[in-house]
């Protein structure tokens, strides 16, 4: 199979290597759509703050874990009664089930868990618990938004927004539009999206934000206070994974209020807080990492949110490497990648 190999920061190659036979409970995926998520281009450079940590596969490595397509073999063992030929979206983690972090509600913590083979190839191997199978509404284009928009739903838990609540969002990238647009469905009155680029911003107000600023030209905590009648945001969410945004949120909020940060930050920054404001205002500050126990209601999600609007364009694998070294200067909001045949129709043979 055709696939995209990194062998070291920078060094990204369009390979043929062996297609991936799956095992006991194992399931192969021809990939139609792999999302490039904000992380990809951090590993491509070799900065991205995990890659330091123990346990971290050497290269070479097949990266990409957003994904869509279509079942193409299924291992011994598997028991949900997937078909060849099935559509499914994925997944790319499996948790163990039985260590402590997943005894104890946190499996995106598992100790023992099982990562896909990597979704910028022709064909990916998941564990059958990672396969979640599409209705038939559901494009395999919009179906590849299945892991952000976990993501973005597990924001959104964490950040308890209710009906009537005021929410400001910084940054309009796939986590800030979604988890607008699901700040939206919950019920928020008021919501306010703070992004520098113009059409992201037109993207915002298209998508329910009631207020949108300029972060590079506007005064936000002025437009804070003037949507808020002075009060301050009961919810303030980061997903531009800027320091200075993530410092600036603590300004943003009202008394008792939310501070979600759902950006991936530098690891090598520390981020100031103000402890008498945490105290004064009795704020209370939560992160993001993975979604946990948030795929199944994502799915359901799919065909509710406006998902088409969020992709920018579609490329070819071969394009891979170039997508990911112009990410700062293309200003596209989500790229997909066809790793073979046309749209919505992966093609490709196992060899």
């Amino acid at each position: 199979m055709r696939a995209a190999v990194q062998h070291a920061p920078h060094d990204v190659r369009v390979e043929d290597v062996p297609t991936p036979t799956p095992g006991h409970g194992e399931v192969l995926v021809r990939i139609a759509y792999a999302g490039v998520c904000g992380t990809d281009p951090e590993v491509f450079e070799g900065r991205f703050g995990l890659m330091k940590l123990p346990g971290w596969p050497a290269g070479p490595k097949i990266e990409g874990h957003e994904a869509s397509g279509v079942v193409a073999a299924i291992g011994p063992g598997c028991v949900e009664g997937y078909r060849v030929g099935q559509r499914v979206a994925m997944n790319f983690r499996s948790p163990c089930g039985a260590c402590h972090q997943c005894r104890n509600r946190r499996e995106h913590f598992c100790e023992h868990v099982t990562v896909a083979s990597g979704a910028f190839a022709e064909f990916a191997l998941y564990r059958e618990s990672a396969i979640h199978a599409l209705d038939d509404g559901v494009s395999l284009e919009i179906a590849a938004m299945l892991e952000p928009l976990s993501v973005a739903l597990h924001t959104v838990d964490l950040a308890a927004i209710r009906p009537g609540s005021t929410v400001a969002i910084t940054g309009a990238g796939p986590i800030g539009l979604l988890v607008l647009q699901l700040a939206v469905h919950s019920g928020a009155a008021t919501v306010l999206v703070s992004e520098p680029v113009a059409a992201k911003r037109e993207l915002a107000a298209r998508l329910g934000a009631d207020v949108t600023v300029d972060s590079l030209t506007q005064d936000l905590p002025a437009a804070a206070r003037a949507a808020t009648r002075e009060r301050g945001f009961d919810v303030v969410i980061d997903a531009s994974g800027s320091v200075a945004a993530a410092a600036a949120s603590f300004d943003l909020a009202g008394p008792c209020g939310t501070i979600v940060w759902a950006g991936v930050y530098p690891d090598d920054v520390a981020v100031p807080v103000n402890a008498f404001a945490m105290y004064a205002r009795e704020l209370t500050l939560r992160s993001v990492s993975l979604s946990p126990y948030a795929f199944r209601r994502a799915l359901a999600l799919l065909p509710k949110l406006d998902l088409a609007s969020l992709v920018s364009e579609v490329r070819p694998l071969e394009d891979l490497a170039e997508v990911l070294a112009t990410h700062r200067t293309r200003g596209a909001i989500k790229t997909l990648i066809r790793p073979s045949g046309g749209p919505g129709e992966p093609g490709g043979s196992a060899r």
